[in-house]
C-alpha cells in the first residue's frame, strides 16, 4: 500500500487567506447556534416552558440533526468539491437562522433549529480536510487551532453581541411587519444574526480547492474507498478513535453545558442584567478560549520531543488541570470569585479543541478524513451538545428541583464529565502511539 501526494501544498499566502475565511465562517456558525443562550428568559416566557424543555430546543433540537446529517455530508466531502459543500452549507444554515425569527410556537422553533443543524453539519468535515491539504505537518496544528478558536470567538460573540441586540430590540419593543405580523425582540435578534451568512456563502464559493494529499492506494491499486472499508479501518483501531472521540465528548458536554447555562446562572444567582451576564462570560470565553486553543499546539510541540503520542498526552494533561476549577467555580459564592476560577478552567479545558481536530488527521487516510471527522462530530454532538445542555437542566429540574440551584447543577455535571474524560484519554495513549507509528503505511484491504 502506498500513499500519494498529487502535488505540493498551496502558497502560504493562499492557504492563510482560505484559513481566515473558513475561520470567519466557523465564527458565524457558532454565533448562529449559541445565540439561543441569551434567550432563555424570553423564550420560556413566550412559550411557557421549563429549563429542561428549553434545553431540548438549545441542545437536542440542533445537535441531533447536526450530528446525523454530518455523516452523509462528511462522506460527500471525501468525494466532491469541499468548497462547494461549505458554501452551500453556509447559505442553508443562514436562511434557517433567519427563519427561527419567524417561529410562532415551540414546534416551529424546534423545526428551524433542526434545519440550522443540518446546514452547519456540512462545514467541519470539508473544512478540516481542506486545511489538512493546505498545510504541512509543522504548520497543521497551528492552522487547525486557529480554525477551532472560532468556537470561542463565535460563542463569545453570540453572548456579547446577543446581549447588546436583545437589549436594543427590547428597548424598541415588538415590531409589526407587513404580512408577517408582530415580531418580538428575540425573533428580530435571530433575523439579524442570520443575514451576514448570505454574503459569506458567496465569498466561500470563490475559494480555490486545494489538491488532496495523503491518498491511500488499496492493494488492488485503486484509491476508491467504500464505506464498509472505512468502518473496518476505524473499528480495527477503535482504542485510538473511541478514546479520542468519546473522551472529547465528555469535554464537549462540560463546554456546551456551561456555555448554555452560565449566562442564566449569573442572572439567577448574582442578579446581573442579561447584557452584563453575556459580556462577562462572553469575554472570559473569548480570552480564555483563545489562549487555551493556541497554547495546545505549542505545548504539544514541547511534548513531541519525548513522546509520539504528544497530541493525546497534551489533551490528557490539560484535562487534569481543568478539573478542579471547573467543579469549584459555580460554587464560589461571588461573581468575581466565579470568574477568577472560570478563567483557568476555560484555558485548560479549551486546549483539546484545536489539537483534537489535528490529532486524527495524520493517522487517517485522506479518503476517510471527511467521514472520520463527521463521526467525531456525531459523537461529540450527540453526547456533548445534546446531553450536555440537558444533563445540567435535568439536575436543576429533577434532582435539585429549584431554579435557584443552577450552580449545583453545573458543579455536579462537571464532577462527572471531567474525570470520565481523564480515564478515556489515559486508556487511549497506547492505541494512539500505534496509530502514529502506522501513519502513512496503512494496511487497507
Amino acid at each position: 500500500m502506498q500513499v500519494s501526494d498529487s502535488d505540493s501544498y498551496p502558497r502560504l499566502a493562499s492557504a492563510n487567506t482560505a484559513l481566515v475565511l473558513l475561520f470567519c465562517t466557523y465564527v458565524l456558525s457558532f454565533v448562529d447556534r449559541q445565540i439561543l443562550a441569551l434567550m432563555v428568559g424570553p423564550i420560556r416566557e413566550a412559550f411557557r416552558i421549563s429549563d429542561f424543555q428549553f434545553s431540548l430546543l438549545h441542545g437536542a433540537g440542533f445537535a441531533i440533526m447536526y450530528a446525523v446529517a454530518g455523516l452523509p455530508l462528511g462522506r460527500l466531502a471525501d468525494k466532491f468539491s469541499r468548497v462547494r459543500i461549505i458554501s452551500g452549507s453556509v447559505l442553508f444554515w443562514s436562511v434557517a437562522t433567519c427563519l427561527c425569527g419567524f417561529a410562532k410556537n415551540v414546534p416551529q422553533l424546534l423545526a428551524t433549529r433542526m434545519t440550522v443543524g443540518i446546514g452547519e453539519a456540512g462545514f467541519a468535515p470539508a473544512a478540516y480536510s481542506i486545511i489538512s491539504d493546505s498545510y504541512n505537518s509543522r504548520r497543521l496544528g497551528y492552522a487547525m487551532a486557529f480554525l477551532k478558536s472560532g468556537v470561542y470567538v463565535g460563542s463569545a460573540a453570540a453572548l456579547m453581541l446577543g446581549g447588546v441586540l436583545m437589549d436594543y430590540y427590547t428597548s424598541l419593543g415588538p415590531i409589526r411587519w407587513p404580512i408577517i405580523g408582530v415580531v418580538h425582540p428575540w425573533q428580530t435578534t435571530f433575523i439579524t444574526v442570520g443575514l451576514p451568512g448570505l454574503a459569506l456563502a458567496l465569498m466561500v464559493w470563490l475559494l480555490e480547492e486545494p489538491s488532496r494529499k495523503g491518498i491511500a492506494e488499496i492493494s488492488s491499486g485503486s484509491t476508491g474507498v467504500s464505506l464498509a472499508l472505512v468502518l473496518k479501518f476505524l473499528w480495527r483501531r477503535k482504542r485510538t478513535y473511541l478514546s479520542l472521540f468519546v473522551g472529547s465528548s465528555m469535554l464537549a458536554m462540560a463546554a456546551y453545558g456551561s456555555s448554555a447555562w452560565y449566562p442564566e446562572f449569573f442572572i439567577r444567582t448574582y442578579g446581573v442584567s442579561r447584557a452584563e451576564a453575556g459580556s462577562s462570560f462572553g469575554a472570559l470565553l473569548f480570552f480564555g478560549g483563545m489562549l487555551g486553543i493556541m497554547l495546545g499546539p505549542w505545548v504539544a510541540g514541547l511534548i513531541a520531543k519525548r513522546h509520539t503520542d504528544y497530541y493525546l498526552r497534551t489533551i490528557l494533561y490539560a484535562t487534569i488541570t481543568a478539573t478542579a476549577p471547573a467543579i469549584v467555580a459555580p460554587l464560589a459564592g461571588s461573581k468575581t470569585a466565579t470568574l477568577m476560577l472560570l478563567f483557568p478552567a476555560i484555558v485548560s479545558g479549551s486546549v483539546y479543541l484545536g489539537i483534537m481536530a489535528a490529532s486524527f488527521q495524520p493517522i487517517t487516510p485522506n479518503q476517510m478524513r471527511g467521514f472520520t471527522t463527521a463521526s467525531y462530530i456525531f459523537l461529540t454532538n450527540i453526547i456533548g451538545l445534546t446531553a450536555g445542555t440537558s444533563v445540567m437542566a435535568a439536575f436543576t429540574d429533577f434532582i435539585y428541583r429549584d431554579d435557584a440551584k443552577l450552580h449545583y447543577s453545573i458543579a455536579s455535571a462537571n464532577a462527572v464529565f471531567y474525570p470520565l474524560a481523564i480515564v478515556l484519554f489515559s486508556y487511549g495513549l497506547k492505541g494512539y502511539r500505534s496509530s502514529m507509528t502506522e501513519a502513512g503505511n496503512w494496511k487497507i484491504d
